[in-house]
């Protein structure tokens, strides 16, 4: 049996320098198997999207072989937040007949809402533990005029579809939702009550326990070199360990996308964010700073992203984005900003700090698609990514309804992005700082 240490760098004994999503979770004992000679499929990447096409092709009949080069959950499938997202990014302004990439921006709203109603479906049909809340999300107005804008996308979404259930809350009663210096930061909030968010790394934990019950077999610490087009049509992937051959290849790398993938590298930009878990605060405290326990995240460019954890004992803290860094000095600087926010944390401490790594693309959409024969998908929300995933595997298997709105969206090469992340870290962060300095804030 294979099992993963737990961690790839030392721990301290006052911060953990892994997610709290890990705790009676991550990594899964898999079996031990050899690297097969050949597959139906081979599936690149052992997270969400992975996992969930890596499934649905196994118990379709089609052998599969899923490899990852550390263990499957390792990326930021288990280091998310965990808000199972119905939201598209960009369609939160605008006329729901307007038009991105020739797709109708209420198309592309239905598919949101597809893939969030996939994720809540799946985790009941597969019976996985993995802390589902249904508290609701903040999202918190940085200006008058998202504040606006918000509210116009909001009443012409509602209007359009009964799945999306919300209102907006004005400046004045903020302090009903949020405690600290709330009302000096936010200008209000558009509160969606009924929305879900989940222990990501319980789910990923679920996920790859069903695909081992599958008989898909899965190779850890396998790490793909280059993929080869035979002369028979199949491909030969070449790994760390030996090569396989498969009638169809599926990149699933996400945020973990790296040269060895080829035409994909340089289309998906690896976003780096830190986040912390503090210690177990008192209810008093979760409350005042949260009354009705509910996630947020601000539409800031370098925003905030804050909920509870599952069990409602500690609060999970998101910003600091590009930003690399060891574990304590991330903490150190996400509490400080958070502080300002919430002084009541003043005498709080991170006992969790990580990093992972979001896929970013050139217009911020997710993405599937065939290159050469590859297929793949890319998505910044864990719920499309699993959505997708799924797509992906029905595109392979050829049924009835494989296709999807982002078939249409071509993707293409992340601006400036050369597979070095050193340049462009800090040219993004000095951008969306100065926008969020001069009070351009981001519809959500």
């Amino acid at each position: 049996m294979f099992k993963h240490p737990e961690a790839t760098t030392p721990r301290n004994s006052t911060l953990n320098d892994h997610p709290l999503w890990w705790e009676g979770g991550l990594p899964r004992s898999i079996p031990d198997y050899s690297l097969p000679g050949q597959v139906d499929v081979v599936v690149v990447g052992g997270g969400f999207s992975g996992l969930c096409a890596a499934l649905e092709l196994q118990r379709s009949g089609v052998s599969v072989a899923l490899i990852e080069k550390e263990w499957p959950g390792y990326g930021a499938c288990s280091r998310n937040m965990g808000l199972v997202m119905e939201r598209v990014e960009g369609t939160a302004k605008g006329r729901l007949d307007d038009l991105v990439y020739g797709v109708k921006c209420h198309e592309i709203v239905s598919e949101g809402q597809r893939a969030y109603k996939f994720v809540l479906d799946l985790i009941e049909r597969e019976h996985i533990n993995c802390g589902l809340r249904q508290k609701g999300k903040l999202v918190l107005a940085t200006t008058k005029s998202v504040y606006e804008k918000m509210a116009r996308g909001l009443d012409s979404q509602t209007k359009f579809s009964s799945d999306i259930q919300g209102y907006m809350l004005p400046r004045e009663d903020i302090k009903t939702e949020l405690g600290g210096n709330a009302g000096q930061y936010y200008f209000g909030a558009k509160v969606m009550p009924n929305q879900h968010d989940l222990n990501p790394g319980h789910l990923a934990a679920g996920m790859v326990d069903k695909l081992t019950e599958s008989g898909a077999v899965i190779c850890p610490a396998t790490q793909m070199v280059s993929i080869a087009r035979l002369s028979t049509r199949k491909f030969s992937v070449i790994t760390n360990r030996g090569d396989i051959v498969a009638d169809h290849v599926i990149l699933a790398t996400q945020g973990y996308t790296g040269s060895e993938t080829g035409f994909l590298h340089k289309k998906v930009f690896p976003g780096l964010a830190n986040v912390i878990a503090t210690e177990v605060l008192d209810q008093s405290l979760l409350k005042e700073i949260l009354p009705k326990l509910r996630s947020a995240v601000d539409t800031k460019h370098m925003f905030f992203n804050f909920r509870p954890c599952e069990n409602e004992n500690r609060l999970i803290l998101a910003s600091s984005y590009f930003r690399p860094g060891d574990c304590r000095t991330s903490a150190d600087r996400v509490l400080r900003d958070y502080r300002k926010l919430f002084p009541e944390l003043e005498n709080t401490e991170a006992e969790y700090s990580w990093q992972g790594y979001i896929p970013m693309t050139n217009d911020q959409l997710p993405h599937i698609g065939v290159d050469e024969g590859i297929h793949y998908c890319v998505s910044g929300s864990f719920s499309m990514a699993l959505y997708l995933g799924s797509k992906v595997a029905k595109k392979i298997l050829g049924v009835d309804d494989a296709g999807t709105v982002f078939d249409r969206m071509r993707l293409r090469n992340f601006p400036l992005y050369n597979g070095d992340t050193r340049i462009l870290y800090p040219v993004l962060r000095l951008g969306m700082n100065a926008l969020d300095v001069f009070k351009i804030a981001s519809p959500k």
